[in-house]
């Protein structure tokens, strides 16, 4: 087996031999043909009209071949560098196009930038004013400042001022106002919630419908002893329409008030109290420790103690003191 495997190896290795040796013999042939065409000489002749003086040389044609490649590569050469140079024109051209398209681009940037700066220099003294209503103060201080977060920001548009457009700080400082904008309308935010919680516990509601009779404060008295002063708001309807509470709270008394007649006295957060008088029938008991809502009917209008016609009589007290219920009977906000 082994001799065997020898054996073909060895006859592979004599092949692949004679296969090379022929390879050169041919390439050595064809490499001294092509050597001795290249040196072959031609002669070129040159013959004036006159034919006095011919002049004639002879040149290889390994020469001939040489000024042929010399020329062909000249002609590439040249042919890539015109297609080259066509297609650097044709994308400078691109970029011109690109760079004025960019020039208007920033000239519209720019206009709006301003525009924008201009809107908000107009509505700054709108919103200072808005700050003071709902800070109830004239101090303003300083709204429009940098914060300290864009201090860092500031300092390095600064530093590269000379290579940076003043666009980039127009922008710095509208992004610094519209940030202080929204910090200031969370504030009136949080302002007006807060308001309308506590004007939700408020009376801000007209107890029933109809119309005023009689208005707080002196007056001449209905009972004909010349002048008296009238703790609330007489509101004139039909006997039996229903009374409702202006705002939430317990019901501290409800039954005979004296020239009240049939009364409920409800009491509100804030220190504030109604009263709803002269009524027909009461629809609430008495509960210190149940809440009612905002327009629970509470009783029905009516003409009971000292009252000269169908009508409730509402008042608002804060502590002990009667007010006028007039600005409270409509929400102003």
């Amino acid at each position: 087996m082994k001799f065997e495997i020898r054996d073909y190896k060895n006859r592979l290795t004599r092949r692949l031999y004679e296969k090379f040796f022929m390879f050169k013999k041919r390439s050595e042939k064809f490499w001294n043909r092509f050597v001795e065409k290249g040196h072959e000489k031609m002669t070129i002749m040159f013959i004036p009209h006159d034919e006095k003086k011919i002049v004639n040389f002879q040149i290889s044609k390994f020469i001939i071949m040489f000024f042929i490649s010399l020329f062909v590569f000249i002609i590439i050469t040249s042919s890539y560098a015109v297609i080259k140079n066509k297609a650097e024109e044709d994308e400078v051209k691109k970029q011109l196009l690109s760079y004025r398209g960019i020039k208007a681009d920033l000239v519209k940037y720019e206009q709006l930038t301003n525009e924008i700066s201009n809107i908000i220099e107009v509505l700054k003294p709108e919103i200072e004013s808005i700050y003071q209503l709902s800070s109830d103060t004239e101090e303003i201080g300083d709204l429009w400042s940098y914060n300290d977060s864009d201090i860092d920001g500031i300092d390095i548009l600064i530093k590269n001022k000379k290579i940076i457009s003043d666009d980039i700080y127009s922008i710095k400082k509208i992004q610094t106002d519209l940030t202080n904008t929204t910090n200031i309308i969370k504030t009136v935010e949080n302002f007006i919630n807060e308001r309308n919680r506590v004007m939700n516990q408020m009376p801000s509601l007209i107890p029933n419908p109809g119309h005023i009779t009689s208005l707080f404060g002196w007056r001449r008295s209905p009972f004909g002893h010349g002048r008296d002063f009238h703790t609330g708001i007489d509101i004139a309807a039909s006997p039996g329409t229903a009374i409702h509470s202006t705002a939430p709270g317990c019901v501290v008394f409800a039954g005979w008030m004296g020239g009240y007649g049939k009364a409920v006295k409800i009491k509100h957060k804030y220190g504030y109290e109604t009263i709803y008088a002269h009524m027909s029938g009461i629809n609430v008991g008495v509960n210190t420790t149940q809440t009612i809502k905002a327009g629970t009917v509470v009783g029905f209008v009516g003409m009971t103690g000292n009252a000269t016609g169908n009508h409730c009589h509402y008042e608002i007290r804060l502590g002990d003191v009667a007010i006028n219920p007039y600005p409270y009977m409509s929400r102003m906000w």
